[in-house]
């Protein structure tokens, strides 16, 4: 017995030109997302984890604003406010 085969199947070449005649260009729209440093990357895993500890779930917003959300409540905060929020927020950890 072979293993079943798991590869994407492929589509003619026809039936994505009937597609795309009935859907916008989305080739126009440019992507939100962006590069971010990989001091960026720590700092933001780094902040989560530390908010996680304190029962809080922080997200990072598209404009670069985070979104603090406990208990059904929710605060935006900008870049520069987070750590100290945290602070007041629990103690160290």
């Amino acid at each position: 017995m072979s293993a079943p085969d798991m590869r994407t199947p492929r589509v003619p070449a026809e039936a994505n030109a009937e597609h795309n005649d009935n859907h916008p260009n989305f080739d126009a729209f440019q992507s939100v997302a962006q590069e971010i440093s990989r001091y960026a990357i720590k700092r933001q895993a780094n902040l989560q984890a530390r908010a996680a500890l304190h029962g809080v779930a922080l997200h990072r917003l598209a404009d670069g604003c985070w979104l603090a959300c406990r208990w059904g409540l929710s605060r935006e905060l900008a870049d520069s406010e987070v750590e100290a929020w945290l602070k007041r927020v629990g103690p160290s950890v």
